[in-house]
Formats: structure tokens, sequence, C-alpha cells
């Protein structure tokens, strides 16, 4: 089921609301190749088979928009509830692990609840220039404890692995007929690297630049008979403060607690760009 409805209660002011559920079928993949659960080794598939079901959601959201030539803002808050959430669970490797082959389980981690909200607002600060800023909060938890190879962890309440509960980006843009040029920063709070949350990925802050140009129907014969609707030249500095960061985790999986530096030891990190 799917039900939305928005309501423009005055020229420039729009409310809504969306209420779906939606289902997510078992991801089709070959033995430990990736984040499936039948991509596992046998032991693994029986020890999981009676309690894998697919991971469902029901998500209720409303919001606010406000769209004016100078000002354009919104404001969206929402709720999910995850039923059967599927997460890729690796065993605690141990201190002489390092720069082991080891393998990951999908497990049943039951019930995740999401609570968030999105602002963001631009405004004209004059023709052609324009300032954008934009904050997400995300409160994502584990509804209960999760048992993993005969031991229960203590992860009720917890923020869900890999996700920041605090994002904060801003872009100050220009553009002149076909040239737009841009500078943005970019702000992601702490994220766990297992599932009861004593190991965490640093916050950090990041900036970008970027210059483009853009050519509109050029004709490539005399008789215009082959010609391209449009080309962009850009060039773009990323990371220009050359910031250390992790920009994603979890490739390998992740294991439920830091005991015996089994997270610091797990090759589950890929490092942002210089």
């Amino acid at each position: 089921p799917h039900i939305s409805a928005d309501w423009i209660f005055l020229r420039k002011h729009q409310i809504f609301f969306d209420i779906s559920k939606n289902a997510h079928a078992y991801s089709q993949s070959g033995y430990n190749s990736s984040n499936a659960p039948m991509a596992v080794s046998q032991a693994a598939y029986n020890a999981t088979k009676d309690s894998l079901r697919p991971e469902t959601a029901w998500t209720f959201a409303a919001g606010y928009r406000y769209t004016d030539k100078i000002v354009q803002a919104s404001l969206y808050l929402y709720r999910t509830n995850f039923n059967n959430r599927l997460q890729q669970i690796l065993s605690n490797t141990g201190s002489g692990a390092l720069l082991s082959n080891t393998t990951a389980t999908v497990q049943n981690v039951g019930g995740v609840t999401m609570n968030g909200v999105d602002a963001g607002i631009t405004v004209m600060l004059a023709p052609r220039l324009a300032l954008f800023n934009s904050v997400s909060y995300n409160h994502s938890v584990y509804d209960q404890n999760i048992s993993s190879g005969g031991k229960t962890y203590n992860t009720k309440n917890h923020q869900v692995v890999a996700y920041p509960k605090f994002m904060y980006k801003s872009r100050l843009s220009y553009e002149y007929h076909s040239i737009e040029a841009y500078v943005d920063a970019q702000y992601y709070s702490r994220r766990s690297f297992d599932y009861v949350g004593d190991f965490k990925m640093a916050p950090y802050w990041m900036s970008d630049l970027g210059l483009s140009y853009t050519l509109h129907d050029i004709g490539l014969s005399s008789k215009r008979a082959l010609n391209v609707h449009k080309i962009v030249f850009s060039f773009n500095i990323y990371n220009l403060s050359g910031t250390k960061y992790a920009s994603t985790m979890g490739q390998n999986g992740f294991t439920m607690d830091n005991s015996n530096n089994s997270a610091f030891n797990n090759q589950s990190i890929l490092l942002g760009a210089p």
C-alpha cells in the first residue's frame, strides 16, 4: 500500500504526507561474493535459514514546503519501522586475524526503528547567486538485543551500524549564462563500526570546488543534419583540505563488538580520496 497527499493551503505554502509499506527481496549472488543470505557456506546457511524472512518496512512521513523567487525551504519528518532487518555480521576475528580471509553471515537482526528530520533552505543572495543549506538528523536504533554465535549482545537502542546521526551540507553557487561555479562544505558525524557501538569512525568535514561551462545545440555538419544537444566541460577539486576519512564502510560486514580489537582488524573500510 502507498497513500500520499499534498495541500497548497496558501499560494507559496504546501504541506504533504506519505504512508507506504515496502518489501525487499533477498539479494542474489554467488558464494562469498556479496551481502546475500544464500552467498555463504552451507553451515552458515543452515544456522540462519529458519530465521530468514523478507525485509519489510512501514514509512510514515510528513512535511512542509515554501517556494518563492528569493527563498525555497522544506521540512521533512519521517518514521520507518523495519521488520526482519537483514544485516551482514562478521564473526569476531580476534587480535591475530589481521589480513585474514574471514567470511560474513547475513542474519535477521529483528526490528529497527528509524526517526529523522531533514531541513533545507536555498536563498538567492543576488541574481544568479544562491546559498543552499541542509541539515539531517537520523535516530536509527535496533529494537532488541542481537544473538550471534551463541552469544547475546547489548544492541537494543544502539545506533545502526554505518548510519551517522547528523549531517550538514552548505553550497554557494553562481550561474551566468552557460557558466556555473560552486564551493561547498559537508559534515558527517560519528558512525558505529560494530553493532554494540563501542568502535566508531571519527566525524569529519570536507569541502569541494567546481566550475563548469555548457555548450548547447552544437551543429556538427553544415546543414545541421547531425548536432549535439549538450556538452558540459567541468573542472572539479574534491576534498580541498585533504581530509582523511572513511568514504564507505561495511564492505566485509561488521563485527558484533570490538573485543580483542575485532572491529579494528576487520578490513571493511574504504578510505576517501585525498
